[in-house]
């Protein structure tokens, strides 16, 4: 799924691939489940030559990084449902230092097993009715998903080439974490407005000019 959005993601920039093969450029993927490995464990004769090339989340950045012959830092990040944004995080503070002057950042998410629905309905995390109900007094789990991400990002210093096409900026990431709260998967409000202020002070912006609010 990714190599398909990579090579889909490469092409919507303008650029080449060949003109990157080789380059230090930087993959960063967030990634979270093994539901492809979890459905395996009971089966020892499904462990082929391909299995741990095929159920490890660093083999999911690695094999872009192999694909495309790119050179700079390549791992996968799993820090649950922040997976993806934290991969961009880390991909743009390379950007910033000047380690790299581009970057791949991708997450993905199949749902391939029953094991992690259990264990999270068990667990009492998921909708019954399967409907998020965000901020509604009716809300009573959330609903799992899947799906696949890809974005090339450069620092804005760097060289530009042929057909290069850019949709947005990014001024700021930052990520935090909420220490200690009433349980280990559930968040922190005054932690999460904490980093928000951070974000807004370090980097001037007044949030009374933002036009969108994603929670």
């Amino acid at each position: 799924i990714l190599l398909q959005l990579t090579w889909e993601a490469i092409e919507d920039a303008g650029i080449s691939p060949d003109t990157i093969a080789g380059d230090h450029v930087g993959v960063y993927v967030g990634a979270s489940a093994l539901d492809y490995a979890n459905e395996s464990l009971f089966d020892p004769n499904v462990a082929t030559g391909h299995f741990m090339t095929g159920n490890t989340l660093s083999i999911i950045s690695n094999r872009l990084s192999y694909i495309f012959d790119l050179k700079g830092p390549s791992f996968t990040v799993d820090t649950a449902c922040s997976s993806s944004l934290v991969a961009l995080h880390e991909a743009y503070r390379a950007l910033n230092s000047g380690r790299i002057d581009c970057a791949i950042v991708a997450g993905v998410n199949v749902l391939a097993s029953p094991f992690p629905f259990v264990g999270f309905a068990q667990a009492t995390m998921l909708s019954p009715d399967g409907q998020c109900k965000a901020f509604d007094a009716g809300g009573n789990g959330y609903v799992r998903s899947e799906g696949g991400v890809a974005l090339v990002i450069k620092r804005k210093d760097a060289s530009r080439w042929k057909g290069q096409r850019s949709h947005t900026d990014i001024v700021a990431v930052d990520v935090n974490s909420d220490g200690r709260t009433v349980g280990m998967s559930l968040p922190s409000d005054v932690e999460q407005a904490n980093l928000l202020d951070r974000v807004y002070k370090a980097h001037g912006i007044d949030p009374n000019q933002l036009a969108f609010v994603e929670a």
